[in-house]
């Protein structure tokens, strides 16, 4: 039987190892087989207590890792289909792992003082009998404290998809992966820029503007509050506050599709999760300063390792500090963000991670949509892409978030683990917003806009938790990995919105924003909500020979209470749903594994029918089918995808009863995605990626008077085509060492605005192609007393090319981000 075949990666057992060094031990096993092995063997020689039962030999590896405290290092495809007899008593590591691998035909050896490796026997020429060995990203037990990140661009392992430790090509969905390093080479600033070169999502560029614009997954608009996951959990319920700093995430997984069979209630479209820094077992310190456009200027520090008084502790600390302009007049980007964590590991079958941060930013409130005329058309004087629609020291945009949650995560024995994800969030915005005031947002001759405000402060707390019990076992040929879960979501906020009751005037060529006669009016929103969301869900990933099945159901019922303080009435709804996901995968020998699946979501809605009766969640399903291809003997995962998702009860107009909503309405997005991360030389890296999309409404009731029906319009902000490509290259000759340089091209296509009921038109955004890249110098491979300092220098939008994304209303747009280049200096030891 064939478990994890030709995925050309290490295990690891012993969490915090990274792949170079488990590289390394694969390329030198044999000399230190033969010329290191004895006394090595010498300093783990110490017997201790060893209960292993019979069963998977990877399995087996995984308990002697935790057990001995050992890192364990085997190609997956030397340890597929293999069974170990276990092993129970007193002995020394090396005696222990002769009764494990009893019966294999491999071998073991000792290449490091607490290392060990399992191998097939040396083939003539002292070269392994088998093929493929690489090393690539490691695997780590759980139970052990580390950090999940990656060595690398390539991720071959990710939770998102199944929350258990799975190898992406066994995942029946498109799993992406963005790392660490790919976001420091490409000098990665925001969430925006993170998944820039990542097919099938559109993030709006909005530049200036408030906390994280809308996400586009599969062409669905996915709010940051449903879409966005950390640690394991919904990222935040507060629309205003959802940014994300990412200096403090470790990667980025974006899973496509309907995603409730494992967190509940989202959009169809998929999920987008961020994993924070986590304590090292090694020490890693690093102090970067950074400068650039936009008067740009920032610290951040990041410190890691073992506590030295106690071995059972791990701490690390994230922290930064910015002070930037952006390239909207009066708009800053500045932000403090401090966020310990510590870790304790009291044994190897137990591990509690701490998870603190605190976040106070301050951004423009302009909402800076802006009319078409004065943009993309001709129709008048072009409005400076720096104008600022709103009243400087007024319209604001600040927050301050903290939170504390921690990761429990307890081993039973070699087959059920329990894991524990907690967090508690209070945040607060003050939120001041500005826009053009006339409807339909329009300058005044072509010269004049008025400005209007809205304030709208909101503060929110949030109580989440996740509860998984996993395990793994056979039964006859079939060999299982199960996963029960139970998860709760509270959140509540308060919010109040009050309309200024005129508005500024500014000339857009020479804006003197005098906010003197600025009234505000009486507020004409103040409410309070509570939301519950109680999850039981269900998996099963089952194995026979190189045959996958994935299967897995979940219930949800989720509640709110809505109190309107100014009419004193409560609102109250209450929805269930059942959600599900099938998956059935085949892994060739050559890695390359297709698959097909079904997966379904849902969704609330808020609101009443004519008849009083509460709105359905909406209702998402998608049938996906690819190919996932893990090369054998190279760094690189490839995956390929055609999908269909429908979305259903989806509010429309109700034909027989005027102002009211029915939900007759119904989406559907089609669509294929290629993406290909691959290391074909040493330090050559290459990130590509293309994706189709075509999402429209495929039902729709026009309105009662003089409405019209949208079928066949296409969703807005979504792009047909989007298409990417990022190389990378550290150089190789003793002339240039140290010196890396990475260049990009991104191409956005032509994307549709929001409707224009009145003119029952839908205006195309014309698409766009930027240019990035980088250059940096690791001064240390090159001067040994600057050992650890590198500087780099990113840049995006090089030829500063002027584009637009659809805005927030109909005939409106954003200006895209203007050319931005960014020097980094920074010291690691």
């Amino acid at each position: 039987m064939r478990a994890d075949v030709k995925q050309a990666r290490v295990r690891s057992v012993v969490r915090g190892s990274r792949s170079r060094i488990a590289a390394l031990l694969i390329t030198v096993a044999p000399f230190c087989a033969t010329t290191l092995a004895e006394p090595v063997r010498a300093q783990v020689a110490a017997e201790q207590e060893f209960a292993i039962p019979a069963g998977r030999l990877d399995g087996a590896l995984a308990a002697f890792g935790r057990q001995s405290g050992l890192q364990v290092t085997a190609l997956a495809a030397v340890t597929a289909g293999k069974v170990s007899p276990g092993f129970a008593g007193r002995a020394t590591p090396d005696q222990a792992l002769e009764h494990l691998l009893a019966g294999t035909g491999l071998v073991h050896s000792f290449p490091a003082p607490r290392t060990a490796s399992v191998a097939l026997p040396l083939g003539p020429g002292g070269a392994y009998a088998a093929a493929g060995d690489v090393a690539l990203e490691p695997i780590t037990v759980e139970g052990q404290g580390g950090t999940p990140g990656v060595d690398g661009y390539v991720a071959t392992k990710s939770e998102v998809g199944t929350k258990t430790d799975t190898p992406i090509i066994e995942v029946p969905q498109t799993v992406n992966v963005v790392t660490r390093q790919e976001m420091d080479d490409r000098g990665v600033v925001d969430f925006n820029s993170a998944v820039a070169y990542t097919p099938g999502i559109v993030v709006t560029d909005y530049p200036g503007g408030q906390g994280m614009p809308d996400i586009y997954l599969r062409g669905f608009r996915a709010t940051q509050q449903e879409s966005t996951y950390r640690d394991g959990l919904r990222n935040g319920f507060n629309a205003y506050d959802t940014d994300v700093e990412m200096y403090g995430i470790e990667r980025i997984d974006v899973l496509k599709g309907p995603s409730s069979v494992l967190y509940g209630q989202g959009t169809p479209g998929g999920i987008v999760h961020m994993t924070s820094k986590r304590p090292t077992r090694t020490p890693y310190n690093e102090i970067q300063v950074q400068g650039g456009s936009f008067d740009r200027k920032q610290t951040a520090v990041d410190f890691s390792g073992p506590v030295p008084t106690d071995p059972t502790l791990f701490y690390r600390f994230t922290a930064l500090w910015r002070d930037s302009g952006t390239q909207i007049d009066y708009a800053p980007d500045d932000r403090i963000y401090v966020a310990p964590a510590l870790t304790w590991a009291p044994s190897q079958w137990t591990s509690l991670t701490v998870l603190t941060s605190y976040q106070k930013s301050k951004k423009g409130g302009s909402e800076q949509s802006l009319p078409m005329d004065n943009t993309i058309f001709d129709k008048g004087p072009k409005i400076p892409s720096s104008l600022f629609l709103g009243v400087p020291g007024m319209t604001l945009w600040k927050t301050e978030n903290a939170s504390v949650g921690y990761e429990f995560k307890h081993a039973f024995d070699n087959i059920w683990r329990f894991t524990q994800n907690f967090r508690y969030t209070h945040a607060k915005v003050d939120y001041v917003s500005g826009w053009i005031w006339d409807w339909p947002p329009a300058l005044v001759n072509n010269r004049y806009a008025n400005i209007g405000v809205q304030v709208r402060p909101k503060d929110s707390d949030a109580v989440l938790v996740d509860n998984t019990m996993k395990g793994e076992f056979a039964t006859g040929p079939f060999v299982h990995k199960v996963l029960f879960g139970i998860d709760y979501n509270y959140y509540r906020y308060h919010e109040t919105r009050t309309n200024s009751t005129n508005f500024v005037t500014i000339d857009i060529f020479n804006p003197v924003y005098d906010a003197s006669g600025l009234t505000l009016g009486t507020p004409w929103v103040n409410e309070s909500q509570a939301f519950h969301q109680l999850g039981f869900y269900a998996q099963d990933q089952i194995k026979l020979d190189r045959w996958i099945v994935s299967l897995g159901g979940r219930h949800d019922a989720v509640n709110s209470e809505t109190l309107n303080r100014l009419s004193d009435t409560t609102t109250k709804t209450e929805a269930s749903a059942f959600t599900g996901r099938a998956g059935l995968g085949y892994l060739f020998d050559n890695g390359v594994a297709p698959y097909v699946s079904y997966s379904t979501s849902f969704n609330p809605v808020v609101g009443t029918d004519f008849y009083g009766s509460p709105f359905k969640p909406t209702t998402g399903e998608q049938y996906e089918a690819g190919v996932k291809y893990q090369p054998v003997g190279i760094n690189g995962m490839i995956t390929a995808s055609v999908f269909q998702i429908t979305q259903q009860n989806v509010t429309t107009a109700d034909p027989n009863h005027l102002f009211y909503s029915v939900q007759d309405g119904e989406v559907r997005s089609r669509g294929f995605e290629l993406e290909g991360k691959i290391e074909p030389l040493k330090g050559f890296n290459v990130v590509a990626g293309y994706s189709y999309t075509d999402a429209r409404v495929t039902k729709d009731n026009p309105e009662t008077v003089g409405g019209f029906s949208k079928v066949g319009l296409r969703q807005a902000a979504v792009p047909y085509h989007k298409a990417s490509l990022w190389l990378d290259y550290r150089f190789q000759e003793p002339a240039l060492q140290g010196v890396k340089v990475g260049a990009g091209v991104r191409y956005i296509g032509a994307s549709m605005a929001p409707v224009d009921t009145a003119t029952r038109t839908q205006v195309e955004v014309p698409g766009y192609t930027l240019l990035d890249a980088s250059v940096s110098w690791d001064l240390g491979a090159r001067f040994a007393e600057l050992k650890g300092v590198t500087a780099s220098i990113t840049g995006t939008n090089l030829t500063d090319e002027t584009y637009f994304t659809p805005g927030f209303y109909s005939n409106t747009v954003f200006y895209g981000n203007r050319r931005s280049v960014i020097g980094t200096l920074s010291y690691k030891w």
